[in-house]
This record gives structure tokens, sequence and C-alpha cells, in this order.
């Protein structure tokens, strides 16, 4: 067994401190290179955000992937305090593979990186409709004119997609989801698809150029077409009966929802999950909140201790970033 984590910069000590007796079998690295050969598993440690871009990364990689993060996450394979526990798991083959769905994209003949999570379409500037029509396998769906359109898979769909009305599906559901974003015509509801269809976004205009968004990181400019299909799933390392299916589900929005929380402080702890520390500034530019609002929402987070308040280092000068506490099972 020879396998490589790349971790972010810093939780790299934390990671080689968790790997205990296993460190003579892995490589941990801060930046994944081309030369994967030679390695039976890869593990991904940090926020989700970190995560996903490295598994960007990854779209040519056949082999299992081992995810650490934190509590809240839900590509998570372990929580990085079980890491010793987890590898242990995988070097003695008890654990279990996850297909996950990812899509492919196609823009001008252009193959991007699979989404895990969702692929978005949007003019650039706000405030501005787009105007498209929908294809499911060759087969004229409708014409619309939103603000926007997602396609999401079903570990995509508790996120943006849930957000402007998309359906929550189970993450085994061999289907992805098509959902407009405020539509002008009541009639254009999200539209769920089998996992062999392939969706078509065409004839594309705008009055501001249009790009595509894949997991919130990845952007591209769109011409007059956008073809979405499913990719090569990735192969997610399970241990310890521990799944991405209803139970995790239940168990984040169910902490989400039961908060007597404004929604602002909502929003920045789905902020804080997928970027990681941030400071104050940061978090109103990332929001798009007034600075008085995210004073009050860091406030109550803290105040209910779901958020730490640290002092760090950057470029030689001290800043203070909030980041979540992770919340126990």
């Amino acid at each position: 067994m020879r396998g490589l984590i790349v971790s972010m910069p810093s939780m790299i000590n934390e990671v080689r401190n968790y790997l205990g007796d296993y460190s003579s079998l892995f490589d941990v690295i801060t930046e994944l290179d081309s030369e994967l050969s030679g390695y039976d598993v890869i593990g991904i440690a940090g926020t989700d955000k970190f995560i996903i871009m490295n598994l960007h990364k990854l779209n040519s990689w056949d082999g299992p992937i081992l995810t650490i993060g934190f509590d809240l996450g839900f590509l998570n394979s372990v929580d990085l305090p079980n890491l010793n526990r987890a590898i242990s798991a995988v070097v003695n083959g008890d654990y279990d593979i996850e297909n996950i769905l990812r899509l492919a994209v196609n823009i001008k003949g252009k193959r991007l990186p699979d989404a895990i999570n969702e692929v978005a379409i949007f003019p650039m500037r706000s405030a501005i409709t787009l105007e498209y029509s929908l294809y499911i396998n060759d087969e004229y769906l409708w014409h619309d004119v939103a603000d926007g359109l997602i396609v999401a898979t079903p570990t995509g769909s508790t996120a943006y997609a849930m957000s402007v009305g998309g359906p929550l599906l189970h993450s085994r559901a061999r289907v992805f989801e098509v959902v407009p974003v405020n539509s002008t015509n009541l009639a254009r509801v999200p539209v769920v698809v089998p996992e062999d269809a392939v969706v078509r976004v065409r004839d594309i205009v705008s009055r501001s150029r249009v790009e595509v968004i894949i997991d919130g990181s990845v952007r591209s400019h769109v011409g007059n077409e956008v073809r979405v299909s499913a990719g090569k799933p990735l192969k997610l390392v399970r241990v310890g009966g521990v799944s991405s299916t209803i139970g995790r589900y239940e168990r984040k929005v169910s902490l989400m929802a039961n908060m007597d929380l404004p929604p602002s402080a909502k929003f920045i702890l789905k902020i804080l999950e997928y970027e990681g520390q941030l400071t104050q500034r940061e978090i109103a530019e990332k929001t798009m909140l007034p600075s008085r609002t995210v004073r009050h929402a860091i406030s109550v987070l803290m105040r209910r201790g779901l958020i730490n308040r640290q002092v760090i280092l950057r470029g030689g000068k001290e800043v203070v970033v909030y980041s979540l506490i992770p919340t126990s099972r």
C-alpha cells in the first residue's frame, strides 16, 4: 500500500501527526503534481473548497479518493481527528467505495473539469436575465427567460440548487437535476433526469456576457450552447459504515433548520464551511452583506459556540479570522 495526501498548508502538521504509525506509507504534500503513478489511494485534507479544487485536478485519476475535512462537509470520508483509524481501515481493506456522480461539461468542444456539485449558467452582470432553450436527449423541453440555470448532482442538490427551489436528491439516486433560477414563467419548474441523459442549453442570449461556473470556482465564457452529461464517477472512500446518503443529509439539514439563527448567520456558516478561515472583511465581501449585519451575525455565532475566533499570521501581519467549530458526533 502506497498513498498520497495533499493537504492545506495550515493542516499539514496535523495530518502528519494523525497519520501516526502509517506516516511511512503516505507522502504528504501541499500541491498536486502530474505524477500519480505508483499510488494506491489519494487523500485530500482541507475545507470543502480545497477538496473540490483538488478533485478538479483528478479528473483522470481512476483510483479511490479519501477526503479528510471537518464535520459538516458532505464530501468527507473522515474527520481529521479520526484519520488514523480511517487509514488503518484503508490499509486493511476494510472500507467501501461510494460512486459519486460527477457532471461532464463541454463548451464549444472544450471539456471543463467535472462538476461535483453543480454547473451554473449565469450572465456575468447581476440583474441581467438570460434567454435560452433547454433540450434533454435532443428533445426540446422549453424556451425560457430567467436569471440563470443550474444543473446539479445529488451531492450538489443540498447547496446552490436547493437555495433556488431545487429538490433534495438521494446521493445514490442515479439522477441529476436542472433548476431554473427566477424564471419569468411559473411553469418552468425543476426537472430531474436520469444519469444517462444529455442536457443541452442552447440559443443562449443575454445583454451581458454569459459564463458557466463549475462548483463555484471554475469559470468559462459560454458561446451559444452548453452540453452537460454524466462524467466519470468519483470513487469516494467510506469507512465505518459512514455514507453521504439520507443520514448525512438529515443531520446537516436538521442542524441548520433547527438553529434559531438569523438568516445572515446561517449564510455565514455556509460560507465558512466552504471557504475555511476568513476575516470579517472577507466574509462581508463573499456574502455581500452589510458590515453591521456581518458583525451581528458573527457575535451570534460566537455566543452559540459555532465558530472560532483566531489570530493568525498572513504575509507577516497578524489578522483575525473566523472558522467553524466541528460539531460532535
